[in-house]
């Protein structure tokens, strides 16, 4: 992992186990059907016979999420529910699962939006991206697991396409962000580029930390 400031030009690199796994192991086959007033169905296979614990968590901003259900048998390979979900759109989700000795990992997060809108091609279209993201404590964290088979270049602009600042040549898997590189909360549109060819077009959202409220 590594701590990305341009503003101070320092670079902290930490590397946490369990983080680290969770980049690597993500549940296969994971998805989410908006079944209207049924609710949202939630399907997965899961390989691991030596899991213990299996939660499915949903989140109204893809940063703060809730459990809403512990599977009884989380070893099964083909489970799913359906979710009685609120009505209101977008709706994500994400397991979370835990192996024998403590190993856990989260899924990617899967999401449901308004009118079956799921493909990010303007800036007012908003899909979470798996690549640049805050993670649950609110940092801006950028994974990339080919980060060392391929050039990555990655440009965060403001909502009037105004760039911020630039980051190039990623080689990290996994690199957090100061947020004061972003200046001040809200929304921010990225690019992401690879090889230099576009890859990802998306917007994060930079809130305030919980003890400056």
């Amino acid at each position: 992992m590594k701590w990305f400031s341009p503003y101070y030009f320092f670079l902290l690199v930490c590397i946490s186990p369990f983080t680290w796994l969770a980049a690597q192991e993500t549940l296969p086959h994971f998805k989410v059907k908006d079944l209207g007033k049924q609710g949202v169905q939630v399907a997965w296979l899961n390989p691991f016979k030596n899991c213990q614990q299996l939660s499915v968590q949903r989140s109204t901003d893809s940063i703060q999420f809730k459990t809403i259900l512990h599977a009884q048998t989380p070893n099964m390979y083909d489970n799913g529910f359906v979710d009685k979900a609120p009505i209101e759109r977008p709706l994500f989700y994400r397991i979370y699962y835990v192996l024998d000795g403590g190993k856990f990992y989260f899924s990617s997060i899967q999401s449901i939006q308004p009118n079956q809108v799921n493909n990010l091609s303007s800036a007012s279209t908003w899909k979470p991206s798996s690549y640049v993201f805050c993670n649950g404590k609110g940092t801006p964290t950028i994974l990339l697991p080919a980060a060392r088979k391929h050039l990555y270049r990655l440009v965060f602009k403001e909502e009037n396409s105004t760039t911020i600042f630039e980051i190039n040549a990623i080689k990290d898997v996994e690199t957090y962000l100061d947020k004061a590189n972003f200046v001040h909360t809200g929304w921010f549109l990225f690019d992401l580029y690879e090889d230099g060819q576009l890859k990802e077009q998306g917007k994060i959202l930079i809130q305030k930390d919980a003890a400056s409220r």
